[in-house]
């Protein structure tokens, strides 16, 4: 007599025709397996299987936590191929073993695929889970169609041998692995879709990554050598598109944001070569030598305004600093070095900190993620110019308090102003006006401005570094604890 298998559940657990549907359509496929011509895989490598779930568990809707309990199921089937029923498949002879403790095996030609390990093996193999959670994980299995509880009529888990001494069996209750099988083809459409996705979503950002570079040093460029141009409407264009990647998840966004990059890259470069054509079309007959050019030249007031404390101080020394350097300029000359570069001392704090405190700074760095203090050097130095800071008032911040503790300075003003990812747009005091706070904090507008009122502070010794790194993530753990 041919055995039964049941496809309702024990106890008051429902039935749904949702999980009927799932068992029809893996009858109908089993049907096909194995047939000339069939479309079916009717054997697969479970750990490949496994591989690929783990890629489209979000597709699927299964937790992690819930494909750890597939993986312990899996453990418990002796092959590592899930063969279908009816299938060519290899021929279990006397000797072969049963799984351990009597925990979990192989059935015969129509069980094959069914496991029915106890609820305490289970919880060792998915490394110690509660049982409550392990019966909560394995109902989300059964919904979602990648196992099937074939119950039995007490709700036990076990199997009947075709004879005494031989581990092949007649009968077995317990979970069906057969929907891993019908399924797999659809897995791996989704697989492939995944991976298509995170494809295009890799080369979108590597493009953003590129615009980004080629924009800031451009602008850079422009800005440094004084050039004609609506140099600072394009860095405001540029901060404006300054958006954390992390916070763009969607490719349509992140296209939206390639697109706006690309059309500010092609105006600043045609700003450029206009700015090229233009020089030679001056029929200079010295063109063939070498350029001049001050790159300390004097930057406009409204450029770079001083604080109230250290603004007269700033002015006249700018004025002094600048003087010199442009006679020496006219005669063709380097400008003499006023001060000797002082020797780079070591960050007085630990990188992991200061990357804590100033997140965004992580978005400027030209060459990836940002692990050592060579790349966060780096990545302040393409940060420079996109906040308006000019050279004079970087060198001169280096000159104070050395290259690293002016780059944790700068990185610190990026976090703390305008164009910030915690920067908020609220009312402001005046009906119609709006303020611009980070984490409750008014935002620095000036970046170049309050650069040059801490270089005079440090210059006084009057400035320290770590509680203002130290106040940077205290307010972000504070707006936090407030949103939350």
């Amino acid at each position: 007599m041919e055995p039964h298998q049941s496809t309702t559940p024990f106890g008051r657990r429902q039935v749904t025709l949702g999980q009927i549907a799932a068992q029809m359509r893996s009858g109908e496929v089993m049907k096909a397996a194995g047939r000339p011509g069939a479309n079916v895989a009717g054997a697969i490598n479970k750990w490949t299987l496994f591989r690929t779930l783990t890629l489209v568990k979000d597709q699927l809707g299964v937790s992690d936590r819930a494909l750890s309990v597939l993986n312990a199921l899996l453990s418990f089937h002796q092959e590592t191929a899930l063969t279908l029923p009816g299938v060519p498949e290899r021929m279990a002879g006397p000797d072969e073993s049963e799984d351990e403790a009597g925990q979990g095996g192989n059935a015969g030609p129509s069980c094959d695929l069914i496991v029915f390990p106890s609820n305490r093996a289970l919880s060792l193999r998915a490394h110690g889970m509660a049982e409550k959670t392990l019966r909560r994980h394995l109902a989300a299995l059964v919904e979602t169609g990648l196992i099937f509880r074939r119950d039995s009529p007490n709700g036990k888990r076990y199997a009947r041998k075709v004879e005494e001494g031989r581990a092949r069996f007649s009968d077995a209750f317990g979970f069906d692995l057969t929907p891993l099988v019908t399924r797999a083809a659809e897995f791996d459409m989704l697989a492939e879709h995944v991976r298509q996705a995170q494809k295009a979503l890799r080369l979108t950002k590597e493009r953003i990554s590129l615009y980004r570079r080629d924009i800031t040093k451009l602008i850079a460029c422009g800005l440094d050598e004084a050039l004609p141009g609506p140099w600072e409407a394009y860095r405001q264009r540029f901060m404006g598109l300054v958006t954390p990647l992390r916070r763009l998840g969607d490719v349509a966004a992140l296209e939206a944001l390639a697109a706006d990059l690309a059309a500010l890259r092609l105006d600043v470069n045609n700003t450029l070569e206009m700015h090229i054509k233009s020089q030679n079309m001056t029929g200079n007959a010295g063109h063939n030598d070498r350029h001049q050019s001050n790159s300390n030249s004097q930057w406009p007031s409204d450029f770079e305004p001083a604080s109230r404390k250290a603004g007269a101080n700033g002015e006249a020394h700018q004025a002094t600093a600048t003087a010199p350097a442009a006679e020496v300029a006219l005669q063709g000359e380097e400008p003499p070095q006023t001060h000797a570069p002082q020797t780079p001392e070591p960050p007085q704090f630990p990188l992991a900190m200061v990357l804590a405190a100033c997140p965004d700074v992580a978005d400027y760095a030209p060459s990836g993620p940002i692990r050592q203090w060579p790349a966060f050097i780096s990545a302040v130095r393409v940060l420079r110019p996109m906040l308006g800071i000019s050279p004079d008032a970087w060198h001169e911040a280096i000159q104070v308090m050395g290259e690293a503790q002016a780059a944790m300075v700068v990185a610190s003003i990026l976090q703390r102003g305008e164009h910030s990812s915690e920067a908020e747009v609220m009312p402001g005091p005046t009906p119609g006006s709006t303020l611009v706070t980070v984490n409750g904090s008014p935002a620095i507008k000036s970046p170049g401005g309050y650069l040059r009122a801490l270089t005079q502070k440090a210059r006084e010794d009057q400035f320290a570094l770590g509680p203002m790194l130290m106040a940077l993530m205290g307010q972000r753990l504070k707006a936090r604890r407030g949103r939350g």
